[in-house]
């Protein structure tokens, strides 16, 4: 946790980008145990938020457009 805080007090270095240094992957994060428990919730996530978006824009659509439908023509 230091390291981090004394690299971001120093000048970047050249050829490197300043601002994309604390963004690097940590590999051996992600083969651990808490890695892998953390990409599979996050794809159960994008696929659960999928599947509530389809699901809403299906039902808007069976339940909200025929009524407009119906109001025109009466």
């Amino acid at each position: 946790m230091f390291n981090a805080w004394s690299r971001r007090d120093r000048p970047p270095e050249d050829g490197t980008a300043a601002g994309l240094d604390g963004f690097a992957v940590d590999k051996t994060f992600l083969s651990s145990l808490k890695g892998i428990l953390l990409e599979t919730e996050l794809v159960f996530g994008i696929i659960l938020v999928s599947v509530f978006a389809y699901d809403a824009f299906k039902i808007y659509r069976t339940e909200m457009v025929p009524r407009a439908a119906q109001g025109d023509q009466q």
